[in-house]
């Protein structure tokens, strides 16, 4: 029998052979506290359940274009067998926390590089996060994200979701696995040919659809370049994919997403020929002895982005706080009082500091930001720490939002693409702002 591999969306991806399947972070609802648009994918999934269970979900990380709670609880109350769920075997235990909250007990926690046993013949592996982007980074130790490996007779596939690999990272996970004595002839390769980034439809000014561009080109160079790296005939362009929803469905212009024509034309252009990219939009790939047969795709029709252009998926809006100024000044300079002391000297090791700007209504909902004057400024750490820094994040954001995350309700990650933001100068600090996730009283 062959061994069918479909790409969904973003880093959805079902793998089918004769004695099992597989789904990769299976993606079908609102993500990121209703900022990204869900799909109409459940329908086709429930449906396919009959002729194929599903056997295993691995699940690279907490996001929630990648950990899709529904998602687990629809699949689990559609289908009758038992599916196990694979993940890292983090330090951090949220993830696996999480999965067990939904009355999942089946989790297969693994080990980097440790080849796990699927069936009699197909194998999985996880590698780990190795930073936090593709700019270097040294003071905060990343270990949320995984790439993994899926072999059995027929293919040997790599998906690198939307790790951010260097250069430098995929010479070491290559070294490593051939160390291991693991196969890194892969047959079909997903990589990331975008960033899941707020720069630069978030940020104030800077001429957006220039920095799009520079954006775009540089993430299309490092995917050719990694591409080439990992010497894969069958390249699918995946992972970062995604679209706005809501209020912030007017920026979806400014997104630094190459189309899968731009890309071609790049490659053109480039004169890059010595591996194929593949159009998930129009076909699945059948493999049969190592050997690729492209099919037309069957789920069109499911899998098309659904937008709802309100605010009823985004928590923070239901929340009962009132815009006292003299009350949120209070309770931030609280937090900055009694914030733990491994937060202070991690953010006094960062690049950066950070002033939050504290509006009343969302700003993008406001017409007129640089006019507006209905807001709070906050400088976070200001007397201990905050003026010894030269570079500056403004964070405007959303008073119900910023107090949702600061009393641990939602969470950073989730809700960083709902705020406008201004770098002075314009320099990318992943630190300061993996480090905002850490700024609340829990």
């Amino acid at each position: 029998m062959s061994t069918i591999i479909k790409n969904y969306r973003n880093s959805f991806v079902d793998v089918q052979n004769e004695e099992l399947r597989i789904l990769m972070d299976p993606w079908i609802n609102t993500a990121n506290e209703g900022s990204w648009a869900g799909c109409g994918g459940l329908k086709y999934i429930i449906k396919s359940l009959k002729k194929k269970p599903v056997d295993y979900i691995f699940i690279s990380h907490l996001h929630t274009d990648h950990f899709d709670y529904k998602f687990l609880k629809d699949l689990k109350k559609y289908q009758k067998k038992k599916f196990s769920i694979i993940i890292k075997k983090f330090k951090d235990n949220r993830l696996k926390n999480k999965i067990k909250s939904m009355g999942c007990q089946n989790i297969i926690d693994l080990e980097d590089y440790k080849v796990f046993r699927l069936g009699k013949f197909s194998n999985f592996l996880i590698l780990p996060q190795l930073s936090a982007s593709n700019t270097l980074n040294a003071y905060i130790n990343y270990d949320l994200d995984t790439s993994c490996i899926f072999q059995d007779r027929n293919v040997n596939l790599y998906n690198q979701v939307d790790n951010a690999y260097s250069e430098e990272d995929i010479r070491l996970v290559l070294k490593t696995l051939k160390t291991n004595k693991i196969d890194i002839n892969f047959d079909l390769c997903f990589i990331p040919y975008c960033a899941a980034s707020e720069y630069p439809q978030s940020f104030l000014k800077i001429d957006r659809k220039i920095e799009k561009n520079k954006i775009i080109n540089q993430r299309l160079k490092n995917f050719f370049h990694i591409s080439n790296m990992l010497r894969c005939k069958n390249i699918i362009p995946a992972g970062g994919s995604y679209q706005l929803d809501s209020i912030f469905h007017k920026l979806n212009k400014f997104l630094a997403i190459p189309s899968f024509d731009e890309i071609k034309k790049m490659m053109i252009l480039k004169k890059i020929n010595h591996f194929n990219i593949h159009n998930s939009k129009k076909n699945f790939y059948l493999f049969k002895n190592k050997e690729l047969e492209l099919t037309a795709y069957d789920y069109k029709n499911y899998f098309k982005n659904q937008f709802s252009l309100t605010t009823k998926n985004i928590s923070y809006f239901n929340s009962n706080n009132q815009f006292n100024k003299k009350e949120i000044k209070e309770k931030l300079k609280i937090l900055d009082k009694n914030l733990l002391e491994f937060k202070k000297k991690l953010y006094q090791k960062t690049n950066s500091k950070i002033k939050f700007i504290i509006w009343k209504i969302h700003p993008l909902k406001i017409k007129n930001i640089i006019t507006n004057k209905n807001y709070i400024e906050h400088n976070v750490l200001e007397k201990e720490i905050g003026k010894k820094k030269k570079n500056l994040l403004k964070v405007h954001i959303f008073y119900k939002a910023l107090l949702s995350i600061i009393e641990n309700k939602c969470s950073w990650n989730e809700i960083q693409n709902h705020c406008l933001f201004e770098r002075k100068p314009n320099i990318y600090d992943p630190d300061i702002v993996f480090w905002i996730n850490l700024y609340k009283f829990k």
